[in-house]
């Protein structure tokens, strides 16, 4: 159920969703986003048609309650993804869905309206995260793949996704239920765990994702992943940008001096004459050169040798590593960061300003330990030894948390929101879904006032759609434009 992302996935990731989010610098305006918009929506609903065969299964079986953790396992899942296609479209059919084998009656499915499908799924995932880890259960063995039946670490990705998507609702008609949630798993520790301390020797049981050799264990390569999204220019062409530059450095000096982020050597790599120069965010400079060459070699051109590249890129090894280059759902760091948030605004619990205050320091911890810890513990052929970072130590993360650009500043509520958001906003750099939502739902990520992209609130439906499903879909004003689409907003934006 738990698929990977496709190829096609990653090109609206790095082609549309990283631009619009104001992140990275690109050379092409235009990418033709309706050409990548079906995978997410196909493949949801084959898992979908899955997980509700699976019900059935098991409440059809002689002793039901011996598959529970496998139920909830699923349920868990399968919610997560139902709660990426709300941020996505909005409105879907969700509870007459894939459940066409069942009779024609069933080919046309009725569209659920965003608030009713969160009531639903949230109430699934309190019952999962509940109910896992049971007595006398049937166990999947090592088809587990992807927490390895840890129950507890099962728990932790529930209860990680209740608060995400609590707080995401919390100023909407669901946010008495909302601030609920919020308070339980907060008031409650040991009965609604979240991932804290994260385990670098098993970052993928606090950090839940697909990790690929996790999940498909000693397989050489785990397919293209970002890589053609990277390379194929016609995609994105995408650099480092003045607005992530400049949160990440405290002065301009193109030799690296000013950085005081210590993520950019995992994340960047400086353009061709080894300086690190980035892109102006509004495009009113142009790049040449090929950063991402598309060749077979495990290797960018040599510095120099390829003096159109004017900008700093995205670090080569880092998106050419379709080994072991995690695909995160939701980490510690995102969960550390929703807490400061929650303590900082007071959201279902008391404002607590020195809570925010450690949660959001654990925030930023978390984050440089995990991509160090990526980076470095990475044995394949993929990273030379002299490409890697080198080991991170408390030192030189102490000296990230305290520079003025994101210290705290006490009793600057508002100033301490706005770092919050924008150290979430910058630890999310490789989901960005996740990055879109924090942009829309906030409005306080960090843009370059030079430049104004294309809005775009939601994708629109797949064609597919007008073809099989025209009458629900004009039910709910789906049957419109894609410009038209993309404008309105989904359930929890402002």
């Amino acid at each position: 159920m738990a698929k990977r992302a496709t190829e096609e996935d990653y090109t609206i990731y790095a082609g549309l969703f990283m631009p619009i989010t104001n992140q990275q610098g690109v050379q092409n305006k235009n990418l033709p986003y309706i050409n990548y918009i079906t995978t997410f929506w196909r493949n949801y609903y084959q898992d979908l048609a899955d997980y509700k065969q699976l019900l059935k299964l098991v409440s059809a079986a002689p002793n039901p309650g011996i598959y529970n953790d496998v139920k909830y396992m699923a349920t868990i899942l399968m919610s997560q993804k139902t709660l990426s296609m709300l941020d996505r479209y909005g409105d879907i059919p969700y509870s007459q869905a894939a459940v066409a084998t069942e009779g024609s009656a069933n080919y046309k499915p009725k569209y659920d309206k965003e608030e009713s499908i969160y009531n639903s799924v949230l109430d699934d995932l309190k019952a999962a995260v509940e109910g896992v880890g049971g007595q006398n259960q049937s166990s999947i063995g090592t088809y587990e793949s992807f927490l390895a039946n840890d129950f507890v670490a099962w728990k932790k990705f529930g209860n990680a996704l209740r608060l995400r998507y609590a707080v995401r609702l919390s100023k909407t008609n669901l946010q008495t239920k909302a601030k609920a949630i919020i308070a339980e798993i907060l008031g409650n520790p040991s009965t609604y765990p979240l991932p804290n301390d994260q385990d670098l020797t098993a970052l993928y049981k606090s950090n839940f994702g697909s990790f690929p050799l996790v999940v498909i264990p000693n397989s050489p390569d785990y397919g293209d992943r970002y890589w053609y999204a990277f390379r194929e220019l016609s995609v994105s062409n995408i650099r480092m940008s003045s607005n992530v530059f400049a949160k990440m450095s405290s002065t301009n000096a193109d030799d690296g001096s000013g950085f005081f982020d210590p993520r950019y050597k995992v994340w960047f790599m400086p353009n061709n004459a080894g300086k690190w120069v980035p892109q102006p965010q509004n495009g009113s400079v142009q790049d040449g050169g090929t950063p991402y060459p598309n060749e077979s070699t495990n290797s960018p051109k040599a510095p120099g040798t390829d003096p159109g590249n004017k900008f700093a890129a995205f670090n080569y090894y880092l998106v050419r590593d379709f080994q072991s280059f995690p695909y995160v759902i939701i980490s510690e760091a995102d969960v550390h960061f929703l807490k400061a948030e929650i303590y900082n605004q007071g959201i279902g619990v008391g404002a607590d300003q020195a809570l925010a205050e450690t949660e959001y320091n654990e925030g930023m911890k978390a984050s440089v330990n995990f991509w160090y810890t990526t980076v470095n513990s990475n044995t394949t052929a993929i990273w030379p030894a002299a490409a890697k970072p080198g080991p991170i130590t408390q030192a030189q993360i102490d000296i990230f948390t305290s520079n003025p650009a994101v210290k705290f500043t006490t009793g600057d509520v508002a100033g301490n929101y706005q770092k919050i958001i924008t150290q979430s906003w910058l630890a999310s750099m490789f989901n960005a879904v996740e990055t879109w939502c924090t942009v829309r739902r906030t409005g306080v990520t960090p843009k370059d006032g030079t430049y104004t992209p294309v809005t775009y609130n939601r994708l629109p439906y797949p064609d597919d759609e007008k073809t099989n499903n025209l009458s629900n879909l004009n039910a709910i004003g789906g049957n419109v434009d894609a410009n038209v689409q993309v404008a309105k907003k989904v359930y929890w934006m402002p």
